[in-house]
């Protein structure tokens, strides 16, 4: 009885696994799925809406790859109104191929791409008579383009414009076309819920535990009552952004109440109050330096930014405070601050103290920002030729253009800058000064860039002698003329110390390109040239240097290490320089 048992079972699992055999070699038939007749660039998209074409499945029997066809017709007609072609159509047919490899043809039958005549705009509620009716009441043409993307681009373009006319609960219905198939043309039917017309209401603050509402409701770009204006409130988002303050922010236009105000719901994720920061750079011609900044942001509860600095070097030791209060209504800042400064340079050693105040302006959307303001000064100068004490009033004016879409890597934009300063005290002159920087991108992923610089300065209505060693114009060094010594480039005295002048001109262009991720090379030439001319005088000796570096990119900025050599050198100057540093040089 067991060996009968036995045999029975050995039977089944011979079948089993026959069986089993088949319909793994069935399961593993293979097919190619091939599109006829479908217009150029068409047969791609078509195979993406296509199970076939996907080939995730496996299909043992033509029967089975029919109805997976069947299927995909759908799909694909859909897909040909997607693309403009209403009155396509498709089929399909399963044909045995070479080696046994069944093919699936589809055949495609696009017919003619239909031509948009007309727009009609329908709203799904009742509303207001003053909603735009068609495209062109919010200055929108439509292309005649019939395809979905085109029509959905559209249509998306005149909800933005239902929202910006005072429409913020508008949405988006559906959409389809009525299409003539006998003349291939179309008229587009967009339908809409508008919601009620609104007016701003009063701002609703969250999350704002440090940040009084007062600073939040003047930094709002409308007046309260006036129609809803969608773009006005992303003008206010940005405006927020723009202080520092929070980590994220939220700004929405809540219901409509009975009177047709909406308010607008801020909900903000503050930032942490303070910073610490600290930075280091060593030079040949400036020896090791270091910095120490700590940032105490809304310290008064209305964006007020309190930035104390120390910083240290063989060269220079400074320590710097200011606190700038916004000033949302103007817009821009006022600013206070205080500065000691202790240089030992080799054209002259000076213990300068100074206090300051003025306001800041922005224009055009913050690219462009002026300052001007008052100071007071006092140094002690001690130089080669004089030993003195001044004091100076002074009137700082300024203008800076900024397109430069970042602090220590910019890869695109530029930067202009003019400041003019009036001196009168121990002595009575003007400085002027003109700064330009950018650079370009280009190459393959923009691996290439060529960036350039240049500087101009100028002093009027004082002779050099006259002039404090310390308001000199001076070059040379990491941040001027790379390959020379700090102050290095210009005349010098008989002791081989720089002398100074009242002009400066100097310039620069550097190539560089990213080699991996994160390194970058670059080679570069610096020129520049110091005169006791007031204005730059073009005819004075130009000193050149050039070298090459690499920056090493890096969460916080690039590592910049380049090396300098000089061209014009003199006896009293190095063979060559080295320079360590955070960020780009311009």
């Amino acid at each position: 009885m067991s060996d009968k048992v036995t045999a029975i079972l050995r039977r089944a699992m011979a079948g089993a696994a026959a069986t089993a055999m088949m319909m793994a070699a069935a399961a593993a038939a293979p097919y190619e799925t091939v599109f006829e007749g479908a217009p150029n660039g068409l047969a791609d998209k078509l195979r993406m809406v296509s199970a076939l074409a996907a080939g995730k499945r496996a299909y043992p029997t033509a029967t089975a790859l029919r109805r997976a066809a069947r299927e995909d017709l759908k799909a694909i007609e859909n897909a040909l109104e997607a693309a403009g072609y209403y009155a396509g159509s498709a089929r399909f047919e399963v044909v045995d191929g070479a080696k046994g490899v069944r093919r699936v043809v589809f055949t495609i039958e696009p017919g003619p791409k239909f031509r948009i005549e007309a727009y009609r705009i329908v709203y799904e509620d009742a509303g207001e008579a003053e909603r735009p009716a068609d495209l062109a009441a919010l200055g929108l043409k439509g292309d005649g383009a019939g395809d979905g993307a085109s029509l959905k681009a559209l249509q998306e373009r005149f909800l933005s414009g239902l929202w910006d006319r005072g429409f913020p609960a508008a949405r988006i219905v559906s959409r389809h076309v009525e299409a003539d198939m006998a003349a291939g043309t179309g008229v587009a039917v967009f339908r809409f819920e508008s919601g009620p017309r609104a007016r701003f209401g009063a701002i609703e603050l969250s999350g704002a535990d440090e940040t009084a509402p007062v600073y939040v409701e003047k930094l709002r770009t409308w007046t309260p009552g006036e129609p809803f204006d969608r773009s006005k409130l992303i003008a206010f988002r940005d405006r927020l952004a723009k202080t520092g303050l929070f980590n994220s922010i939220d700004v929405a236009p809540g219901a409509p109440d009975e009177s047709g105000a909406a308010p607008i719901l801020v909900t903000v994720v503050e930032r942490k109050r303070r910073t610490i920061g600290v930075g280091a750079s060593y030079s040949t011609s400036e020896g090791p330096g270091g910095r120490l900044f700590f940032e105490y942001r809304n310290a008064f509860h209305r964006g007020e930014r309190a930035f104390i600095e120390l910083k240290g070097a063989e060269i220079e030791q400074s320590l710097k405070a200011d606190l700038a209060k916004p000033l949302p209504d103007f817009p821009g800042a006022a600013f206070f601050g205080f500065a000691f400064t202790n240089e030992t340079t080799d054209a002259f050693n000076a213990r300068t103290a100074q206090i300051e105040s003025g306001l800041v302006k922005r224009w055009l959307d913050d690219r462009l920002e002026t300052r001007g303001g008052v100071a007071l000064e006092t140094s002690g100068v001690r130089s080669a030729s004089d030993d003195q004490r001044t004091y100076f009033f002074s009137m700082p004016l300024s203008a800076t253009w900024n397109t430069e879409n970042d602090l220590l890597n910019p890869t695109r934009g530029a930067r202009a800058s003019l400041s003019v300063t009036p001196y009168t005290g121990s002595d009575h002159f003007t400085r002027a000064e003109i700064a330009v920087r950018s650079r370009v991108a280009f190459g393959p992923d923009d691996r290439l860039t060529a960036a350039a610089r240049a500087r101009l300065g100028a002093t009027l209505g004082s002779s050099l002698a006259g002039l404090p060693a310390n308001k000199r114009y001076y070059a040379g060094g990491g941040a001027s003329v790379r390959g020379y010594d700090f102050q290095a480039v210009g005349p010098l005295d008989a002791e081989g110390d720089p002398v100074g002048g009242r002009s400066v001109i100097e310039g620069a262009f550097e190539a560089r390109a990213r080699v991996l991720k994160n390194l970058q090379i670059a080679g570069f030439l610096d020129a520049g040239s110091v005169s006791s001319q007031a204005f730059p005088d073009f005819n004075e000796k130009f000193f050149l240097g050039a070298g090459g570096g690499v920056r090493y990119f890096t969460p916080v900025g690039p590592i910049r290490v380049d090396v300098a050599v000089p061209l014009d050198g003199r006896e009293s100057d190095r063979a060559w320089q080295l320079y360590i540093s955070l960020g780009q040089p311009f």
